[in-house]
């Protein structure tokens, strides 16, 4: 089975045609079949594929070979900015349409539901409900909250719920708060460098915070191939070997913590996803495709099966045999 961990759905449920509150969704077709999404305050898109509707998204990934697509929100509708009593009622609006979708496709979709971190009671409280009463894989978080990193002890009570129920978390690049945001506003640079600084930011923290070490059965799956944290290993392990700092909570370099996450194939560079496969051991990583937006793969099948030097076991993890061990299928 093949099976796609990076793959978005906007559930038609959050669009202001179902509702008058103001952080509802608008929508826009575009004249080449894209489709843009709006609010007051942002445009996101165009689209290259449909974001709308489970039985579009099933087609298009079975055209690219994908049996079964893992979705999650695009990241501008985690609603972190709302009230926490408002982000918990837009999560629960996400996550309910969102087991429809699965419950109407349940051999060709999974689903990552969203909680409203702005307040970690409503996140745990969220979190419980999607993954017992809704039977949801997991859950989709973004790599900071409100511009605050997630390592911090504050939220303890969270990883500690999310470790319990065995919940995987996909870790997306923050939309709206960013590392440098304000000097990368020309030449798309928010996302071709803010992205993957971003999740680098975010497994750098959780690992000297000494989040896994403190909760080891955690399921982390950061995207875009981890960002930039892989190829930063080797400084950040010489920072740990010849200052105090690091070692404030880990009694270990950070290179030994670095296999605990999970990693989609988004690198757009061969040898880059070569190095990460080798460092990490093809056990950890996983297909991902980012569909349907244009940074993504249109064919993320083919960008594993050309990889070099893979063993044909290795080629089967990859492709979906991590996924299927990762969301307790196997």
């Amino acid at each position: 089975m093949i099976i796609d961990i990076h793959a978005h759905i906007l559930v038609s449920e959050i669009l202001a045609d179902h509702g008058n509150e103001v952080w509802r969704l608008d929508t826009v077709q575009q004249p080449n079949g894209g489709l843009m999404v709006r609010n007051k305050l942002f445009t996101n898109g165009p689209t290259i594929k449909p974001l709308i509707g489970p039985g579009k998204i099933v087609e298009a990934m079975q055209a690219v070979g994908v049996d079964l697509a893992v979705l999650s929100t695009p990241p501008y509708a985690f609603y972190y900015d709302l009230p926490p009593r408002d982000g918990e009622y837009a999560s629960a609006i996400q996550n309910d349409g969102l087991a429809r979708a699965v419950a109407e496709y349940p051999q060709h979709l999974a689903g990552l539901g969203t909680v409203p971190l702005q307040d970690i009671t409503s996140a745990v409280k969220e979190l419980n409900r999607l993954m017992t009463d809704l039977r949801l894989s997991g859950i989709e978080i973004a790599s900071n909250v409100n511009g605050e990193d997630l390592g911090h002890d504050r939220y303890r009570p969270f990883w500690e719920a999310v470790e319990g129920l065995g919940a995987v978390v996909f870790v997306h690049p923050a939309y709206f708060e960013q590392i440098g945001m304000k000097r990368m506003t020309d030449f798309y640079l928010r996302n071709l460098l803010g992205n993957p600084m971003e999740t680098a930011q975010f497994g750098a923290h959780l690992i000297f915070s000494g989040i896994l070490e403190a909760y080891p059965r955690l399921k982390i799956v950061l995207a875009h191939g981890g960002g930039v944290l892989p190829y930063l290993l080797g400084r950040m392990d010489h920072g740990y070997h010849v200052r105090p700092e690091p070692k404030r909570r880990i009694p270990r370099p950070p290179s030994e913590y670095l296999s605990m996450f999970y990693f989609d194939i988004i690198t757009h560079h061969r040898l880059a996803l070569r190095y990460l496969v080798n460092l990490v051991g093809a056990d950890q990583v996983l297909l991902g495709s980012d569909y349907p937006y244009d940074m993504g793969y249109n064919d993320p099948v083919q960008v594993v099966n050309q990889l070099p030097d893979l063993s044909q076991v290795e080629r089967e993890k990859i492709l979906g045999g991590n996924a299927l061990r990762l969301l307790g299928r196997a």
